[in-house]
């Protein structure tokens, strides 16, 4: 038997992808569009953040490697002026006064380098004022850097041990002061 034709109780289909269905899709792409647009800039936004702060990360600590690696030559640098204060002191002690001269000093110390900064390229080397004796001011300077090495500054040691940072204007003064002292 084939069923006939006009089936009253058979209905033609509507496919729901109909005109109404096809707007509402077209709307979906629309607003998805959209959505993977904000998407896309909130993951190139997240991006951006991250290496920005990657890169300030990276920043600060080439800073701190910089600054650590500059304290580490002031360190080294003063270390050399307190080995030539404890090599002043045992001279003075052996021989009852203080090295008539750098030459005598440095062959006191068993060389030549500690008497150069460790900070400077070429090095530069320390100036001793010969003369002193530890009746004299404990500001007067002994040993000091006649180059700012150290961001400006120089190292110099004074006559009590102390060992200090002086501009160079502060080093020209107080050498100068110490020289007047010794006529």
């Amino acid at each position: 038997m084939i069923p006939s034709k006009k089936n009253s109780d058979h209905k033609p289909h509507r496919n729901s992808s109909g005109p109404v269905s096809r707007t509402a899709a077209h709307g979906g792409t629309i607003i998805n569009t959209i959505t993977i647009v904000i998407f896309l800039g909130l993951i190139i936004l997240g991006l951006w953040w991250i290496f920005k702060t990657l890169g300030q990360a990276g920043e600060q600590y080439t800073d701190a490697m910089i600054t650590t690696q500059h304290k580490a030559l002031v360190i080294n640098c003063h270390a050399n002026l307190r080995s030539i204060w404890q090599c002043i002191q045992s001279y003075a002690i052996t021989n009852e006064q203080f090295p008539s001269s750098q030459d005598e000093l440095v062959q006191w110390c068993g060389g030549s380098k500690i008497f150069r900064c460790p900070a400077s390229d070429p090095p530069v080397e320390y100036v001793y004022i010969p003369g002193q004796n530890l009746d004299m001011p404990p500001d007067n300077i002994l040993v000091y850097e006649p180059e700012p090495v150290h961001d400006g500054k120089c190292s110099v040691l004074r006559l009590s041990g102390q060992i200090d940072l002086l501009t160079p204007e502060e080093v020209r003064v107080a050498v100068t002061r110490t020289i007047e002292r010794l006529k």
